[in-house]
């Protein structure tokens, strides 16, 4: 897949339900992430969404080419979301 500036992407599979977003190019050097509505605080294990710049917005309850979104977390190597 690729966004809006041409950046290519992926889902890489981790395991059963849980994939890893692989993307190159600079999108994400300008991604944005923020915690769940209602949410005290932006808690990297439990993120209610991240949107690299062009695109794809990813937010919880979305559904991808991978599945639907339930959770999401960032580690050192990027954005990881569960899906069913």
């Amino acid at each position: 897949m690729k966004n809006r500036y041409g950046d290519e992407y992926r889902w890489e599979k981790l395991n059963d339900n849980e994939y890893k977003f692989v993307m190159e190019g600079t999108s994400m050097k300008y991604c944005r992430w923020g915690g769940k509505e209602g949410q005290r605080g932006i808690d990297p294990n439990d993120l209610g969404m991240f949107d690299p710049s062009g695109g794809p917005y990813v937010d919880i309850g979305r559904l991808i080419e991978v599945g639907t979104v339930t959770h999401i977390r960032k580690t050192d190597q990027g954005f990881i979301v569960k899906v069913k």
